[in-house]
This record gives C-alpha cells, sequence and structure tokens, in this order.
C-alpha cells in the first residue's frame, strides 16, 4: 500500500529560532527542572533490560510505580478558553505534555503508560485517518512527549492498537477499513491475513520514525520501554501474540514487548517466548487480586506490571502490600491530567481522574499515597521538580473588583495572590492559606479605587516559593488578557500558515521563510497591546487596530524594547478603543510570537452601588421544596459577587450555610437542606461601591424513606446538569438536558442519544459525596422511554466495586421502577468484590435498544427503603 505524507513546513522556523538563541527543542534540565536517574549519564542512555521475571536499568533493579496519561498524543478533552467549555479532540498543547509529564515526575514517577503515543488510528489526527494513509502532524506531538520524558529520566510503556473503539482508534478501525466482519468480539482482527498486514504497516510506520526533536528513530530510544501488543486485548490468539510480538521485536530488539487483556492473565501471553511483561488491570485493585496475576505471571517467567488500577482506591495499606511483593515489578494508576492551559485543571469525568496535589480531601489522600508508592518502588523519595512558573492569564474588572485568572505551575502545592500600589511593597491578598490552582477565577474582594500590580506565587507544601508569574498592572476600570498561543482559543482567528514551534518554557508562532501570515484579536474597547517576540535581530512586526476587529485595517507604529536575549516587546498604547489588533508577517518577515497581551475597558463600569434583584428558585415562601434544591435568584444589576446566608432562624443565627464571593446568582447545595423545615435566605450583591441585600424564605418537604440520590431539581441549567452528567468519552453521542418534572415538582432529565460505531453511550455521575446506603432494599426511579423496546443499564460504584442491571421497557409511558440490589450483579468487565452499600460514590446511565436518534426521561432516583 502506498504511503502517503503531507509535509509540515517547519524547517524555517527552527533555523530562525536558532538564529535567535532560542531553543526549538525541549531543553536539558535546567534547575527548575532537576532530577530524574541517580546516575544520569549511564541510566539516561541505557535500556530498561529483562532478567527473566525482573527488570534491571544500567545494573541496577528496576522497579516502578507512575500514571496513565493516555492523552499526550491526541487529547479528547481539548475545549475552549474555560475548563468547562465542551472538550474536542485535537492534539494537546505543548504545554499541556510538559505540564503533565513534569507532574507526573513530581509524583515520584518513573514510567507513565500513555496510550495515544501509540495508538491513533481512524480520527481525522490520527496518524492513520485512513487505511494506509499516514499523516506526519500527528508525530509532532508524539514525538514532543517522548523528547519530554526522556529530559525528566522518564520511561514510556506505550499500547499500539486497543480493544476499545475510543477516540483515538483500535483494532476495530482496520476491520471496519478492509471491510471485514466485527463479529464475535472482532475475531478477524487476529485471524484475517488482510488485517494482520495492515496493523503491521502501521506498527512499521510507528516504530521506525525518527524523532524531530531528539533525531533518534523510535526503536533506538531508550526513554520507549516497551511496546504493548494493544490495550487490554480480548481474544488474543497464540499464534496471533507470537507472531506479532515476534514482529515488534524484530523492529526494536533492544526495547521490550508487553502484552495482556482485560482481566487477569492471558494464557497466549504467558505463552509466547517474545513477550516480556504480562500486563493486567484492576477495576477496584485488591492486593489479593494483584498478587494472583504476579504469582501467575512470574511463574511463566514473565515481568508482571499492574498497567492499569482505579486511582480511588489508592491507600497506603494496599500499595505498601503491593510494594512489598517481589512479583511486582510495576504498577499505574488511571489516570493523571495537568494544568489547562488558562486557569484550572484538565476536567475529564469519568471518575479516577487524578490532579495534584488534589482538588478534594479524597484525591489529595490518594495523591500522597501515590507519591509515597512510587518514592517506595524507585528506593528513592519523589524528587521536587516545577514545571513552568505560574502565568496570569485574565484580569477582569468587574463593577470595582478585579477578578484573576491563571496558568498553574506542576508540582506546586497552592498559590499566592499578591498585589501592589504604584511605589509599595508586595503583600498577599489572598489569605494565609495558599489556594488551589482551580481556586481560579479569584477576585480581589479589596480593589483598591488606583492601579495596582499583581502576581501570582507558586509554592510548595511548606510554603516556600517555588516560581512567581511575571507582574500585571491593571485597574477597576480595565481588563487584561493575555494569549500564551498555546491554542487558538483567546485568538479571533488566524491564517493556516502559522505554526507553533515548542521552546523550554512556551511556544513561538510564526509562518514559513516566505510565507505571509496574520494573527488577529477582537475585543471592544482595546486601549493597549504588546506582542513579545523572538528575532535574531531588530524585529520588523507590522501591528494593525481596527475598529470593529474585522474591516479597515491600519498600521500603527509601535514602539519595540528589548527585554532579554533573543527577545522584544513590541507594544502599542494609547489606542483610541479599537475594536481589533493583528499581527501581519510580511514575506521576508523574521520574527516569531511567543505570547500577546491585550488591555481593554471594562464593560462592566458603575460608581453605584448593585440594583434590586430577588430570589426566584425556590420561589419565596414556597412550601414542599426539594431538599436538594438549588437557589436561584435574578441577577443584580451592578454585582461584582455575591454573599448567602441559609438559616433555620429568622434572626439567620447558626447559619447552614454562609458563602462570600459567589460569581453568579445561583448556589448549589453539596448536603442535603433538613427536611420540613422553613429556612430563610439572605442575599448581598456586592460591587466596589456598596451592597444591595434580599432577603427570602421557603420551606422544605418532609423526609423521604431512603436516599435521595438526584430528583434534578438542583441544577439551574442545563450546562449545569450536563457538567454533572458527563459523557462516557469512549461511547457514542450523548447529552443531558433538564425536561418538566416527571414525577413531583422542579426537572427531571432527559437524556438524548444515538446510537453508532462504539456500541453504547453513557453518562457518568460522580456524587458530590459519598452516600450511605445501607438499610436501603434497592433503586427507585421514574422513568419514561422514548421509544417501544428500549433498554437503560444502571450502574454504580459501591466501596469500589461495579454494579449494574439492565432494564428493559415496554410501552413509553411513565413508570416508577424499583430495583432490589439483589438483582446487581458486576459488570463482566470488572473486579468483582463485595457489595458494601456504606459508600457509593457513583452512579452512570447508559440507554440502549434503540435503531436511530432516541430519548429516555429520569427522575426521583433514590435508594428505597421497604
Amino acid at each position: 500500500m502506498r504511503l502517503r505524507i503531507r509535509r509540515a513546513a517547519v524547517a524555517t522556523v527552527v533555523a530562525m529560532l536558532a538564529a535567535a538563541g532560542l531553543s526549538a527543542v525541549p531543553a536539558s534540565a535546567d534547575v527548575r527542572h532537576q532530577a530524574a536517574d541517580p546516575s544520569p549519564s549511564r541510566s539516561g542512555t541505557a535500556f530498561v533490560v529483562r532478567d527473566g521475571t525482573r527488570l534491571s536499568l544500567a545494573g541496577r533493579p528496576f522497579r516502578f510505580a507512575g500514571p496513565n496519561a493516555y492523552w499526550l498524543g491526541l487529547d479528547e478533552n481539548v475545549g475552549g478558553t474555560e475548563p468547562g467549555d465542551p472538550p474536542t479532540v485535537d492534539y494537546p498543547t505543548y504545554f499541556r505534555i510538559r505540564d503533565g509529564l513534569t507532574t507526573a515526575r513530581r509524583m515520584g514517577a518513573t514510567v507513565v503508560r500513555a496510550h495515544t503515543l501509540g495508538v491513533s488510528t481512524g480520527n481525522p489526527r490520527s496518524l492513520e485517518p485512513a487505511l494506509g494513509e499516514f499523516n506526519p502532524a500527528a508525530f509532532d506531538r508524539i514525538d514532543y512527549a517522548i523528547a519530554e520524558a526522556r529530559r525528566l529520566g522518564l520511561r514510556l510503556i506505550i499500547p499500539l492498537t486497543d480493544n476499545w473503539q475510543y477516540y483515538h482508534g483500535g483494532r476495530y478501525d482496520f476491520l471496519r477499513w478492509l471491510g471485514l466482519s466485527t463479529d464475535a468480539d472482532g475475531a478477524a482482527f487476529y485471524t484475517d491475513p488482510r488485517a494482520r498486514a495492515a496493523y503491521k504497516q502501521y506498527v512499521r510506520t510507528l516504530l521506525t520514525h525518527v524523532n524531530r526533536y531528539t533525531g533518534t528513530a523510535y526503536t533506538q530510544d531508550p526513554t520507549i520501554l516497551a511496546w504493548e501488543l494493544g490495550n487490554e486485548l480480548n481474544g488474543m490468539t497464540p499464534d496471533w501474540v507470537d507472531d506479532t510480538a515476534g514482529y515488534v521485536k524484530s523492529l526494536a530488539p533492544r526495547q521490550l514487548v508487553a502484552a495482556g487483556s482485560q482481566h487477569g492473565t492471558d494464557p497466549a501471553v504467558l505463552a509466547s517466548p517474545h513477550v516480556d511483561i504480562s500486563d493486567s488491570h484492576y477495576y477496584p485493585p485488591t492486593a489479593a487480586g494483584i498478587a494472583a496475576d504476579a504469582a501467575a505471571a512470574t511463574a511463566a517467567g514473565k515481568v508482571y506490571l499492574a498497567g492499569e488500577y482505579g486511582s480511588g482506591q489508592a491507600t497506603d495499606e494496599l500499595l505498601d502490600q503491593v510494594a512489598a511483593n517481589p512479583d511486582v515489578t510495576g504498577a499505574l494508576f488511571w489516570s493523571l491530567f495537568g494544568h489547562h492551559d488558562h486557569h484550572g485543571y484538565v476536567p475529564h469525568g469519568d471518575g479516577f481522574t487524578v490532579h495534584y496535589p488534589g482538588d478534594t480531601p479524597a484525591m489529595r489522600q490518594a495523591v500522597a499515597a501515590l507519591t509515597r508508592f512510587a518514592g517506595t518502588m524507585a528506593g528513592r523519595p519523589a524528587p521536587a521538580v516545577t514545571g513552568d512558573r505560574p502565568l496570569l492569564t485574565a484580569i477582569d474588572a468587574d463593577y470595582g473588583i478585579n477578578t484573576l485568572r491563571w496558568r498553574g505551575t506542576a508540582g506546586a502545592a497552592g498559590y499566592l495572590v499578591q498585589r501592589r500600589a504604584p511605589g509599595r511593597a508586595w503583600a498577599t491578598v489572598s489569605g494565609d492559606r495558599p489556594l488551589s490552582a482551580d481556586a481560579a477565577p479569584w477576585f480581589d474582594l479589596s480593589t483598591p479605587t488606583g492601579p495596582v500590580d499583581y502576581r501570582v506565587v507558586a509554592v510548595d507544601a511548606a510554603g516556600s516559593a517555588l516560581a512567581t508569574a511575571t507582574p500585571v498592572r491593571t485597574d477597576p476600570t480595565g481588563d487584561r488578557v493575555t494569549d500564551p498561543l498555546e491554542d487558538w482559543y483567546v485568538s479571533a482567528g488566524h491564517s493556516d500558515s502559522l505554526r507553533r514551534t515548542p521552546t523550554r518554557d512556551g511556544v513561538l508562532v510564526a509562518p514559513a521563510r516566505g510565507t505571509t501570515g496574520e494573527l488577529r484579536y477582537r475585543r471592544a474597547d482595546l486601549t493597549a497591546v504588546t506582542v513579545t517576540v523572538g528575532a535574531a535581530g531588530h524585529p520588523r512586526v507590522v501591528l494593525e487596530v481596527s475598529a470593529d476587529g474585522t474591516t479597515g485595517w491600519r498600521a500603527v507604529r509601535p514602539r519595540v524594547d528589548r527585554v532579554g536575549p533573543g527577545r522584544y516587546a513590541v507594544s502599542a498604547t494609547g489606542l483610541p478603543r479599537v475594536g481589533g489588533v493583528r499581527v501581519r508577517w510580511t514575506r521576508d518577515a523574521r520574527f516569531a510570537v511567543a505570547s500577546v497581551d491585550l488591555a481593554a475597558r471594562s464593560d462592566a463600569v458603575t460608581d453605584t452601588v448593585p440594583g434590586a434583584f430577588t430570589l426566584t428558585a425556590p420561589a419565596p415562601d414556597a412550601t414542599g421544596v426539594s431538599r436538594l434544591a438549588a437557589l436561584d435568584w435574578s441577577a443584580a444589576p451592578g454585582a461584582a459577587y455575591y454573599s448567602l446566608t441559609v438559616s433555620a432562624h429568622a434572626d439567620l443565627s447558626a447559619p447552614l450555610v454562609a458563602v462570600s464571593g459567589l460569581r453568579t446568582p445561583g448556589f448549589t447545595p453539596t448536603t442535603a437542606w433538613p427536611a420540613g423545615s422553613t429556612l430563610y435566605v439572605r442575599i448581598t450583591a456586592v460591587n466596589g461601591y456598596g451592597a444591595t441585600t434580599a432577603n427570602a424564605s421557603f420551606t422544605t418537604r418532609a423526609d423521604l424513606p431512603g436516599v435521595v440520590v438526584d430528583d434534578f431539581d438542583t441544577y439551574p441549567s442545563d450546562a449545569a446538569l450536563a457538567a454533572a452528567y458527563p459523557r462516557n468519552g469512549g461511547g457514542d453521542p450523548i447529552t443531558a438536558t433538564l425536561a418538566p418534572a416527571g414525577e413531583g415538582s422542579g426537572h427531571s432529565m432527559l437524556l438524548s442519544w444515538t446510537p453508532g460505531a462504539s456500541g453504547y453511550a453513557g453518562v457518568i455521575h460522580n456524587l458530590p459525596t459519598a452516600q450511605d446506603w445501607r438499610g436501603t432494599t434497592g433503586l427507585r426511579m421514574w422513568v419514561r422511554p422514548g421509544s417501544e423496546g428500549q433498554q437503560l443499564t444502571v450502574q454504580f460504584v459501591a466501596g469500589g466495586f461495579f454494579w449494574e442491571k439492565t432494564l428493559s421497557f415496554t410501552g413509553t409511558q411513565g413508570r416508577v421502577v424499583e430495583v432490589p440490589f439483589g438483582d446487581f450483579a458486576p459488570p463482566p468487565w470488572a473486579t468483582p468484590g463485595p457489595l458494601d452499600l456504606g459508600s457509593v460514590t457513583q452512579l452512570s446511565l447508559y440507554p440502549g435498544g434503540a435503531s436511530g436518534a432516541a430519548t429516555v426521561q429520569l427522575d426521583s432516583i433514590s435508594a428505597y427503603a421497604s
């Protein structure tokens, strides 16, 4: 089959950067990133080798722990400038790759397992979008991730295909491309000669690629510890394992081969002389299950790896037993995500997401246990590495109150926001305790009336400074935005000729030499712009402005200041509140843009207190209100934020809720309101000039027997509901929206889905706090199917174990369904365990039984008591 490749024009950009003294490849470790192997001169260039059932590196035993970071080559979690924006599939930014891998190293990892560095088929952005057609653009992030892993002293385990039909592709792609049957769990992938040949062509194209950042072929790079035949491959035949593993060995004789199926150990893997590592997965993990599989693998002469285990069960009690078992060479948790490009963390709703140092107390405990475990397995504590320094990405002036957003730093335990008035010293204004990275947007309740500088300081667990953001000056009438150019979400548009080139702490953007280009921004009332560029000498930057950001562009004469070796600040100030700005490259331009900073007059300016507003839900004096009800109120004109007090006493003493700094006119409780009680509410709208108050009350309904899981009355909008019930990313398209109540009052949830190639669709709801269902009999819910013959699989996680039951419906009328817990069973893919209802953490819903677009409506889900 003919290999068709589209070439990317990057050489001239790299040459220009080299002339400017700026690295276009990952830099060698500096103080900020210091730390990997104890003998980097030996171990950094040595391959991990197998000695029977054990591994060694540079003559020393090699045991390891770390994360799965499946998204490093192709990411399903790329979204807009807000972390809650809908995700799309795209290449991860260089920052996300760098930040995620640095975070892994900070947690003590020495090995990372990364699916999309090897599994990349069937998507337009994949390495192989269609049979025999290869897209070299997909190699760029894979190259970069491998180079970054090498810099940090990490090793990689890379699966080559996937048993499942996820966004990044898998073995079923080859069957569909060749017109082969997908029946019998896709058995033809292992038996049909055409499927084997197509898979081998893909493997050869991947393994023989030469990394543009290191100049090393993948097969010659010791960073790659092992190639895995595929993720959780079910149905592998002995001859397929022997043939494929032998083929990988022939291409990469100095690297190891791993393989494993969905459950336990695979006889075909244990019998193959070409497989080095047997990989087993656990949801949830148990010490006994891991010990049994490790014993079976080592008895067969293989190295044993727990390639995936659920992070929610990461405790010292479990992990100490795993570390004490000499048959366990490695264990990798599912799964790690880093900081978002603009603020907060990359969100992912599968229930196993890990952010460092942890979003919740439970996650913080898990992160600490995982970090200790990695240190035990490696024989040394986790290194104190940190990533890029924090970056202030936006400061918004909202009616006299400044709101700050910042991009976090890998390895930081928290952040201090500091402020200074002109001529004054820096002072911390964010309180005594460091803020989390997801505290942004953070607003300065004590915003002064004049101009001030802000900066964010990343600190470690002891409160010592690790890195400090570049200060930004603003005032309560102006907004500031910084675009680090890792993505295009801040910009209003750009020419297709622009290319990104990563540097040691960001990117440079430019067209290829001899090509024109432009980068545009649209913002009302722009007053200033600063473009930071890299260039070998004084840059000739064409800077233009427009009244509407679209037409009538005219050039302005910028000021150019040298701000570092090969770096210049190109700025224009005193703009007459234009509506847009753009940077243009002429054909002979010799510069690249590193960042763009915009200043604009705020559209939220006032000199009076907030206007009047009222509580809208529950309606004032309402009765029979859900115990889970959210509070909503009309927006107060001119409000920068709101304070809320809720009490069972008219004088508001002993409040049930007392919060300040609410950005939007609404509040969702994390615990149920008391049953059958009249609750008194005071809401205060605040801005930089004063406050306005509204008072109301409502009465909750009497308690229901059992435990209310969700009655869907807590969500103020479809977006809030969708955020609480995100789609299972591996399934077909499905959305959750609010609908009229099916039972009682308030709202219900409508699931709308379209059956497709994945064969299932579902939403996952992580309970805000674990629920205790002991003393209840089963699950109760109101359901209205959208068509005859629909099904609904109800799944929950109790005590770390999965349980599910599939319901079948006749007719389309609404009805109450009660399902005893005795009818639930572990899914076929999950590790069986005891039914412990004392800690229920997740509820998932998977509708089915439809041939086309379909809906199902649900309400009043509860654990009922007989």
